[in-house]
């Protein structure tokens, strides 16, 4: 017979472990394993009824499709904010760009959209050189360089509204697989069924995080963190600053206009409005503000929070602009109570269990 006590004792050696992990800011390979393996049951877990209760009622498939979405978006933002401090609102316009690419080159040029995709990742990546020259060259910071990516997103959101070749105001609408000569299924990038979208975002999401989770463990990761604490420190260290920021900047905007093409994939159409417009900048954002700014799993915790809070506001009560409120209202709770964001409180959970342990060790100690 296996000891109980015993049993009990590895078990919340294992949680502590997995919350410790999942709170800190070195996020582990275990938690992200973790993380990504719940992502994969996800689905299959709506349809489990516990007491009655089961997450359908709350959450659909098309709702989990679209917080992978933003979790993507957040994660590529988080490379630039989180860890290299360049607080940007300007990444609506990497996300447009990767929303509009797949949709325009298929429609016009019969450019299968997982090339669209490359593509348009290549030229938000582009397009963010092009913002990031302009101003690191010149030492931009802070609010400057958020006003500044403001001003290039909304620049491309008044070219894209005025241009009849991309749809103007009215946006673009998506081309059925034979534009580009294949059937729906995962080549053609379109399906039938919500289901098949869930899991080619969560190999987005997957890949994304994994870019992200490789930088920051790298050599490279320490010059990033350097220059986010201290910029004049960096310098005098020998960092080139304005190539390893421009370097990051590039790959935020690439990783973030991914998730426009997931999203202008799954939908049936796009607008400017909807991808350019400034409030996809705090969609963008939130997620990884709320879950742990600079945190490998952050964007992903927080992208969740987000849609199972605002959901269950919206059930609750019907009210116009809800989702807004909502977000203020988290925003300020995590302010308030978790700077750290929300994967903080697993940390806190593991001072927890850690404090049991060894209040359990004490009392044991002292019987005898």
């Amino acid at each position: 017979m296996p000891d109980p006590a015993g049993l009990t004792a590895r078990l919340r050696s294992l949680l502590a472990r997995l919350t410790a992990s999942w709170g800190s800011r070195e996020s582990s390979v275990p938690a992200l394993v973790a993380t990504l393996g719940l992502l994969a049951v996800l689905p299959v877990a709506l349809d489990v009824s516990v007491l009655g209760l089961s997450l359908g009622g709350l959450l659909s498939v098309h709702l989990l499709v679209v917080t992978l979405i933003w979790a993507i978006a957040a994660q590529g933002w988080n490379l630039a904010a989180g860890l290299t401090g360049e607080f940007s609102f300007g990444h609506a316009a990497f996300f447009g760009l990767g929303a509009y690419a797949p949709l325009v080159l298929a429609r016009e040029f019969a450019v299968n959209p997982w090339l669209g995709t490359v593509i348009g990742a290549v030229l938000a990546a582009g397009y963010a050189l092009v913002v990031g020259v302009l101003s690191f060259r010149y030492n931009v910071r802070g609010s400057y360089f958020a006003l500044i990516t403001l001003a290039f997103a909304e620049l491309l959101l008044h070219v894209f509204v005025n241009v009849e070749r991309f749809g103007a105001a009215s946006g673009f609408v998506k081309p059925l697989p034979g534009a580009y000569g294949t059937d729906f299924g995962l080549a053609a990038f379109q399906f039938r069924e919500t289901l098949p979208y869930y899991y080619v975002t969560l190999g987005f999401l997957g890949v994304v995080t994994l870019v992200v989770f490789a930088i920051k463990r790298a050599r490279l990761g320490l010059y990033l963190a350097a220059i986010r604490d201290n910029e004049d420190g960096a310098t005098a260290s020998g960092i080139p600053l304005v190539r390893y920021k421009l370097f990051a900047f590039a790959v935020s905007a690439f990783l973030t206009a991914l998730a426009g093409a997931c999203w202008a994939m799954y939908f049936t159409s796009i607008r400017p409005r909807v991808v350019f417009g400034v409030l996809v900048n705090l969609d963008i954002l939130l997620p990884a503000v709320i879950g742990g700014l600079g945190t490998v799993v952050g964007p992903i915790a927080g992208s969740f929070v987000l849609t199972v809070v605002s959901e269950l506001a919206r059930q609750s009560v019907d009210l116009p602009r809800l989702q807004t409120v909502v977000y203020g209202i988290l925003l300020l709770v995590v302010v308030l109570k978790s700077p750290g964001g929300v994967v903080s409180l697993f940390g806190r959970v593991s001072d927890w269990f850690e404090e049991r342990r060894t209040y359990a060790e004490s009392r044991s100690v002292s019987d005898d």
